[in-house]
């Protein structure tokens, strides 16, 4: 009996191996397009407000077919926050399952949890260079966003506006910002600053703040709630309601310039590589990045031509000093890290 059982346990485990598809061997531009051909298909998921959702996608899928002459059908649905997202794949790849979507799109600290296939971009893409790529060529770079602050324009006058994150502290502002339930950036905050002079400058900020909104209720800052938000997640959101005729506008902190990035990466346990390769390599380019801008107002500053190539260039001859976390720094202390930003929160928390 037990030597039937351990047979069926090994039957299962090899059909289980079997089912995780081959992570491509392809070293070339043509061995790409010619594996993708024998894929058939890309099987994509994120979420709706994230790289145009399902309008981007459709968009997407002409554009990149056109490009590389082939003709995959982007089998595209909805999916759940990064985070979430990220912990199916992980678990689908531990179960010997394909990936849910053959594209992963998140921040350092979702794909630093991650088992990813490794290209050399560079090589075979040459408008993808270096600085694109992060982790020992497991992820590329394909949105950069820049954490500042949003402020109401009718409660904070032209000349009131904070330069540096230390104005924020002035006693005219105690009782009127809202930060972030997670400290949003105070941990990126912490690798430029260290951790000492941040946990300080937190335990002040803290009795200035009234309260804790998400990023994307920045409407609440808009209506008079608050004056500002401090940090926000991005700039995008400030800039979009502004030009729909709010009441409000984003800046970033001459002293705590923050990079973050969204991330492109091919799950190992990816059932299409060849295809999502091509994609990601696709979105680097400034056809791809022209379909992100007009979808989501999103692009990368390491992409020529682009807005956020141009709005960097001129916050830096401003004066900011911009500082990003590459993932390999995440791989290595991600457990220090996961701490340092627990503790803000906690600070912001009151606890």
């Amino acid at each position: 009996m037990m030597a039937r059982m351990k047979i069926v346990q090994i039957f299962c485990l090899l059909i289980g191996l079997m089912s995780v598809p081959a992570v491509t061997g392809a070293q070339t531009l043509a061995q790409l397009i010619d594996g993708a051909k024998k894929e058939g298909q890309l099987v994509l998921s994120w979420g709706t407000g994230t790289m145009g959702g399902i309008e981007g996608a459709q968009t997407m899928e002409k554009a990149f077919n056109k490009k590389y002459g082939l003709n995959l059908p982007f089998k595209f649905s909805p999916g759940p926050a990064m985070p979430q997202f990220a912990s199916r794949i992980i678990q689908e790849e531990k179960a010997g399952q394909p990936a849910s979507s053959d594209l992963f799109i998140g921040s350092e600290n979702h794909v630093a949890r991650m088992s990813l296939k490794k290209l050399d971009w560079p090589k075979i893409f040459p408008h993808i260079t270096k600085p694109m790529t992060d982790w020992d060529n497991r992820v590329l770079i394909v949105v950069s966003r820049t954490p500042g602050f949003t402020y109401n324009t009718n409660l904070v006058r032209a000349n009131e506006v904070p330069q540096n994150i230390e104005d924020t502290l002035n006693p005219k502002w105690k009782g009127k910002i809202a930060s972030t339930p997670y400290a949003a950036s105070f941990d990126r905050l912490a690798l430029a600053w260290g951790e000492e002079k941040t946990t300080a400058f937190m335990q002040k900020f803290t009795k200035q703040v009234a309260g804790l909104i998400r990023c994307g209720e920045e409407e609440r800052v808009a209506n008079g709630e608050f004056a500002m938000l401090v940090f926000n997640c991005d700039l995008a959101d400030a800039n979009d309601m502004r030009q729909k005729g709010a009441p409000v506008n984003g800046r970033i902190f001459k002293d705590a310039g923050i990079l973050s990035y969204w991330y492109l990466a091919v799950p190992s346990n990816s059932a299409h590589p060849n295809g999502a390769s091509l994609l990601a390599a696709f979105l680097l380019t400034k056809e791809g990045q022209d379909i992100l801008w007009n979808t989501e107002k999103t692009s990368s500053h390491l992409v020529e031509g682009t807005y956020m190539y141009k709005f960097v260039k001129e916050q830096e001859r401003q004066g900011v000093k911009f500082y990003a976390n590459p993932v390999s720094d995440v791989v290595k202390n991600q457990e220090n890290q996961s701490r340092v930003r627990q503790k803000f929160q906690d600070i912001l928390a009151g606890k």
